[in-house]
């Protein structure tokens, strides 16, 4: 990172959105879900570049999708190693293999609304569980993201063009005084896009708001959900490295929530 940069991110901290007291602020290594989703380029397909167009399919209709429902996985377009996203009796799997992880992208678009998800993270090192909404490119994106080494704290993080703005991404756990370890059940994660403002859930608790500044770059083009589990072995520690012989890893979705504010 050069030294411009770095000064510019210090700078752009006083802008950073109020975080519930109890979250943690760790170095800035956490990577972008929506690059890490996106997979190795060697994996995309056609139809994957197609999805990260500069088209937009807005719906002003709500929407819930109980993976209870065999056909709840047909609603979602699987852009990346549709093998390692499939439905059991009340939940769809996704799983990272030594081949790839898998995800999973709600084909609509909403300006303002808010997304939610009931899921269990997956645990091991290297493994990284995403929720997030992005836009066209470049993106304007807004993450929640679990790294498997560390299941007791969630953190959220946005960027902006696809660039990152603030230098610290908010690490948070669950509500209470006691955390729980989020890869040992579920829980419902929300991420609200306002007019004026950004805000992270964890089971109906607002952790972490971020305002929308004069001057300050905001992603309000973050439309478009997308989940999924990655490899993190290569985000310079961030995630850790995977012990493949302790493999396939796993994160479950029950069921997922499209509000849009219309």
């Amino acid at each position: 990172m050069g030294l411009f940069k770095l000064v510019a991110l210090l700078l752009a901290a006083d802008f950073i959105g109020a975080v519930d007291s109890r979250a943690i602020n760790y170095p800035v290594t956490s990577a972008s879900g929506l690059d890490s989703l996106s997979g190795p380029r060697s994996n995309h397909t056609a139809f994957a570049k197609a999805l990260n167009t500069a088209q937009t399919s807005y719906m002003c209709k709500s929407e819930y999708i109980d993976f209870s429902d065999s056909a709840a996985l047909s609603k979602f377009n699987i852009a990346w190693c549709p093998q390692n996203a499939y439905q059991t009796s009340n939940s769809v799997v996704w799983r990272l293999t030594a081949e790839c992880g898998t995800t999973m992208i709600y084909p609509w678009d909403f300006q303002y609304g808010k997304i939610e998800a009931r899921v269990r993270v997956s645990p091991g090192s290297g493994v990284v569980s995403t929720i997030l909404l992005a836009g066209p490119d470049p993106a304007d994106e807004l993450d929640w993201e679990w790294v498997g080494k560390d299941t007791y704290t969630a953190q959220s993080m946005y960027f902006v063009k696809g660039q990152r703005v603030d230098p610290n991404a908010a690490f948070v756990h669950t509500p209470g005084d006691t955390p729980q370890d989020m890869a040992a059940g579920f829980h419902n994660y929300a991420i609200e896009l306002n007019k004026d403002s950004v805000k992270w859930y964890i089971d109906d608790w607002l952790t972490r708001t971020l305002p929308k500044l004069d001057g300050v770059p905001f992603p309000s083009g973050a439309s478009r959900a997308r989940m999924g589990v990655w490899d993190g072995s290569q985000t310079s520690g961030w995630a850790g490295t995977v012990d493949w012989s302790r493999g396939p890893f796993t994160a479950e979705m029950q069921w997922f929530k499209f509000t849009p504010y219309c």
